[in-house]
């Protein structure tokens, strides 16, 4: 950084404090060198001699966004829009800022404000699509994505998005297709092959599903949620020493990977296999003591074991662990209930 050059700026801003040039170059200084509180504090001391600076204003906007401070990136994009200038990207901000703080409407209603100004931006009908998304509302979510697909048919991702719209409405062949036409645009992605695979097994078409799983597998032996999915297609075509063998080399690449021990777990739980289901939960709980759910599991496989004592203790070690899960609390309750009255029937056929 050029320790004259910003010298003689805060010398010329402090003998001349409305000539907003002087804080516009400071402040290109500061971000060039990633100082952006001292950016910030300068864009900040401009608007309080020109409260209307549309670029101190803008940039605030984004330099808050960036900091996760959406509240304030809000107030300041908000300021800058109502300049009356007319730039589809304060808008567009401003509802991506929204979209951060959870506002549904005031987000949907400022890309809607953007789009007026400039209907070409792609991206724009993307960000309406994933609000519409994140609300459960596929058809709206499909359409906005279709849209964005119009305007944009060479990137991936544009394909990847309706697909995996697509697989929540479980239209999985049409997904398979928009997949398909992801991986030919990434040059063979493994992310968008590992999808192709998984839309194939939801549509039951299994050979094909098959045949991408060991591609993607083939290009990266150490992608390990290839091997999960791939165990999980196995066990719904029936081929559950397959699934096993797919999950235990997961394991075998990252011998802490938590949810290739719970998937492999239920497994064993689906088989009746409750002594094997019960040491993969254990193993769970030894990688990560405050995962209630592996609690839960093990102690749903200890009723099926009939092993009452140690489903209750583990049921209320889960509600130690999460204290507002009524769900887990009813389970407790009707365990200690199932429990009591054993016990009571064994104490009466004793007594006879």
């Amino acid at each position: 950084m050029d320790a004259d050059l910003v010298k003689d700026l805060i010398k010329s801003i402090v003998d001349n404090p409305n000539n907003s040039e002087n804080y516009l170059k400071l402040a290109s200084i500061y971000i060039q060198n990633k100082e952006y509180d001292s950016a910030i504090g300068v864009y900040e001391a401009l608007i309080t001699v020109e409260p209307a600076n549309y670029v101190a204003l803008t940039n605030l906007g984004s330099m808050y966004y960036c900091k996760y401070d959406y509240l304030r990136s809000v107030n300041y994009y908000s300021r800058a829009a109502g300049l009356g200038i007319e730039d589809a990207s304060i808008y567009f901000n401003l509802g991506n800022a929204y979209a951060e703080l959870g506002e549904f409407k005031h987000a949907v209603s400022n890309y809607i404000k953007a789009l007026n100004i400039d209907k070409s931006n792609y991206m724009v009908y993307s960000a309406i699509a994933m609000l519409y998304q994140d609300q459960e509302n596929y058809e709206e979510a499909l359409l906005y994505f279709e849209k964005a697909l119009k305007l944009c048919n060479s990137i991936p991702e544009n394909y990847a998005n309706i697909a995996l719209v697509q697989m929540k409405m479980s239209k999985f062949t049409d997904a398979a297709y928009n997949f398909k036409k992801a991986l030919e645009l990434s040059n063979n992605n493994e992310k968008y092959m590992l999808y192709c695979a998984n839309a194939y097994s939801a549509a039951r078409e299994y050979d094909k599903a098959n045949s991408y799983f060991n591609e993607v597998i083939s290009i990266n032996p150490n992608y390990l949620q290839s091997y999960l999915c791939y165990a999980l297609s196995l066990y719904e075509q029936g081929k559950s020493a397959e699934a096993v063998d797919s999950y235990n080399k997961a394991i075998d690449l990252n011998p802490k990977f938590i949810n290739a021990y719970i998937l492999l777990g239920n497994l064993y739980f689906s088989e009746k296999d409750f002594e094997l289901a019960a040491e993969n939960y254990k193993k769970v709980i030894e990688l990560s003591p405050a995962n209630a759910n592996a609690y839960i599991l093990l102690g749903n496989t200890y009723v099926m074991l009939n092993d009452l004592r140690s489903a209750i203790s583990l049921y209320k070690q889960a509600i130690d662990i999460d204290t507002d899960n009524d769900e887990i609390k009813l389970a407790y309750i009707e365990i200690v209930q199932e429990f009591i009255k054993n016990k009571t029937t064994d104490e009466n056929n004793y007594a006879a």
